[in-house]
């Protein structure tokens, strides 16, 4: 592995992360029956882990089937005469206030953000303002934002912000099942009640609390909050997740990786099914028949320089590549986040409230 933050857990140590991050619907007891540890050395070691800020807990809502229409990723080219934390406040007070926009990340002369929408309106009226904000302050090196929409009902995203894969290679965990839970396919319009819509919003904006804390803080029973909670669950409407701390663990470089395929012969799936483009790096896999965004995280540029190279050259063995994909590295330690994974904005303007 070669890195040392990482090297410095224990085995136990490693276990519980990869285990809390692969099962984050698991509770402690499940969890630790699972990874055949004892109950009082997991919630140990999980204390020790939240203590050092190396994973947090987040709930992603399931945005299509509440209106929002699809997947939307916009990567820049920047003029590097203007440093990227000037840059950041500029962003910050005129792009990222925008609802649809999620997760938010820039680097040097380069940045890209990742986005859900109910309509393509909404992602143009985002991208004419990145243009003409950027213009004004003199950002942009000649180049316009590139954008990639992945509309729901026609698109595969088989991997969205999942990073057990990448734990398990990096911590070493062996053979174990690697679960992977993506974005549905599904589209639909479900109808929720006005609790439902407080809680699904208070769920997703608190995540950390328990339910008779979130409960008390949205003024409802447990019992009321806990009915509404059963159907967003049970329907598949939220997502739970925990998110690594990259930085904390020493990973080095994130990849993000623009792929236009051959009109004869587009993405599938069969494509789909030989795992290309799902290294275990990759975190983010959205996909649709004539192009694909990969967001990969690896510990060591050498690491990513093998996995980059191991797809295009099946890619290209296989006529699947239009042209070469646009790739951007970024340097973990010099990234500045922008917006990490904030839904309650959204959540608000699709539901109305």
């Amino acid at each position: 592995m070669g890195n040392r933050e990482m090297m410095n857990l224990s085995k136990n140590e490693k276990l519980v992360l990869w285990g809390l991050v692969a099962y984050p619907d698991l509770n402690d007891i499940e969890l630790a029956e699972l990874l055949e540890m004892h109950y009082s050395t997991l919630c140990t070691v999980r204390k020790r882990l939240q203590d050092g800020d190396f994973y947090r807990t987040i709930r992603i809502p399931v945005l299509q089937k509440m209106g929002a229409e699809m997947l939307a990723v916009i990567y820049t080219v920047f003029n590097p005469a203007i440093s990227v934390q000037e840059r950041a406040k500029i962003t910050t007070r005129a792009i990222e206030i925008s609802e649809e926009l999620f997760y938010s990340v820039g680097e040097t002369h380069k940045g890209f953000s990742v986005s859900m929408a109910s309509k393509y309106g909404d992602i143009c009226r985002i991208n004419d303002t990145r243009i003409e904000t950027f213009a004004k302050a003199g950002l942009l090196d000649q180049k316009h934002p590139t954008e990639a929409i992945f509309p729901f009902s026609i698109s595969h995203i088989p991997r969205f912000f999942d990073y057990a894969p990448l734990l398990a290679k990096a911590l070493d965990i062996g053979d174990r099942e690697i679960p992977v839970t993506g974005l549905p396919g599904t589209t639909s319009d479900v109808k929720l009640s006005e609790t439902e819509k407080s809680v699904l919003l208070g769920m997703v904006e608190q995540p950390e609390m328990n339910e008779k804390e979130l409960a008390g803080s949205l003024g409802l029973s447990r019992h009321t909050f806990s009915k509404a909670r059963t159907r967003l669950e049970s329907e598949g409407l939220l997502i739970k997740k925990r998110i690594p701390n990259l930085m904390n663990l020493g990973f080095k470089v994130l990849a993000i990786s623009h792929i236009k395929f051959n009109p004869r012969k587009p993405f599938d799936e069969k494509l789909l099914s030989t795992g290309i483009l799902q290294n275990p790096g990759t975190i983010l896999l959205a996909a649709r028949k004539f192009e694909a965004i990969t967001l990969s995280v690896f510990t060591e540029y050498e690491d990513y320089r093998e996995e980059h190279t191991h797809d295009l050259q099946f890619l290209k063995e296989n006529d699947y590549l239009l042209d070469m994909p646009n790739t951007a590295k970024y340097m973990i330690p010099s990234m500045v986040v922008m917006k990490d994974m904030v839904f309650g904005p959204m959540v608000r303007k699709t539901l109305g409230l």
